[in-house]
This record gives C-alpha cells, structure tokens and sequence, in this order.
C-alpha cells in the first residue's frame, strides 16, 4: 500500500520507530505524545525512553495506559544521559528507520511520511528535518528561508540538531552509536556524531518538508 509516497505496513502505518528521549517532563510530554498519535498514518512503534525519576501521577497514569494499550512503548532508563538513550532507542526499535524527536514537539503532518521519502530517494543518509523553534514561529518565511535548521530550502549539510532527525539504525549501530562521554546535556554530541558519519563516507540531507515545531517548553 502506498500513503503520502511512501510505503505503508500491512497494518496501514508507517515504517518506521519513533524514538523520544524525555527527562522530567510531565504535561508537555504528554501533548507531545497526543500529537504523534493523532497523525495520519501513524508511525509504526513510539518509544519513549524515560529517564525521569518520579513522574506526577497524573503523567503515571496516562504512560501507564499509552503503554498498556500498546500505543507507545514507555522504558524507564536507571540514569540521566541523552546519547545513552538515544542508543537505547537504536537497540530497542523494530523499525530500521529510527525518527528521534524531543519531548517538548509539535509536529507539521506530513513529518513522518516526509522522513521517508527521503530515506527513499537517498540511500543510507542522515536526515535531518525543519526545526521551527518559538522565535522563528510567525516571522515571515523570507527570514527563515536560509538559517540552517529552521530553512526550507532542501540540500547536502554538515550538521543536525538531535530533536528531528532520522537514521537507519543498522547503519548508526556499526558506527558505534552516539558517544556516551557526552554527559548531562550532552553539549555538541550531534557535532561529533556528524563527523563520524561524515568521515565514513555518508551525508546528512536537509528535508524541510519533515519538519516539527519545537515548543522549549520547561514543564
């Protein structure tokens, strides 16, 4: 079957993990969640790889039920470290295709279909997507149309940001992963994960059409 150009399972979903790494988060989590499952089609499988240490009940409980109903699949990771989940999130997938978004998103509708497509039309790259960050949102689209990220002018680049990006899994795994001596916030790990996947040979391809507004919310 095909859907937004691009091939569906037989189960009328798209082919791929959706991987969120979420550090105590609670309501935005939660919207995050509520937008990814309200797409049309929807992705294959969600992981959200949890490194919070008490959630709210409240957030407790609707984990609980996504999980039970087998909506999304929520871990619970013992310690704090944003590649270490990330590369949880490579090893945990069913999906070759691994999306990584952020906890705080909301997604334009045709970003997952549009991670795809580029997957198809580009073998074995680093995808990076749009990022609509809270000051961008409203300014004209002449403004925006050459910042790096934020841009809809698509081509070969240097680098990504580690909320909107997609990789074959198999392809990240025999590079090592991410580099688990970026602690805490894990400043430039996406820098050197880059270089890496540069150095062996592959490219990272700008799609604006896979883009998510990221929300920088801190709740």
């Amino acid at each position: 079957m095909q859907g937004q150009g691009v091939i569906l399972t037989s189960q009328g979903v798209l082919p791929i993990t959706v991987a969120i790494p979420t550090y105590r988060r609670e309501q935005v989590l939660l919207n995050t969640l509520d937008y990814l499952l309200a797409l049309i089609p929807q992705p294959a499988e969600i992981l959200v790889l949890d490194q919070t240490e008490q959630h709210d009940p409240a957030t407790v409980q609707r984990l609980q039920e996504l999980h039970a109903a087998g909506r999304i699949r929520w871990l619970w990771l013992e310690s704090p470290s944003i590649p270490q989940a990330m590369n949880r999130g490579l090893q945990e997938a069913k999906h070759d295709l691994v999306l990584f978004v952020d906890d705080d998103i909301r997604p334009e509708p045709g970003l997952i279909a549009a991670h795809l497509a580029a997957h198809q039309a580009h073998a074995d790259v680093l995808l990076a997507g749009r990022v609509i960050q809270p000051w961008d949102e409203g300014l004209d689209i002449s403004i925006v149309a050459h910042s790096e990220f934020a841009g809809i002018v698509p081509g070969w680049i240097n680098d990504f940001i580690g909320c909107n990006f997609s990789v074959r899994r198999s392809t990240a795994l025999a590079l090592g992963g991410f580099d688990e001596n970026f602690v805490r916030v894990a400043y430039r790990f996406e820098a050197e994960f880059a270089h890496r996947w540069r150095a062996s040979g592959r490219r990272i391809y700008f799609e604006p059409a896979a883009c998510l507004h990221h929300l920088k919310d801190s709740g």
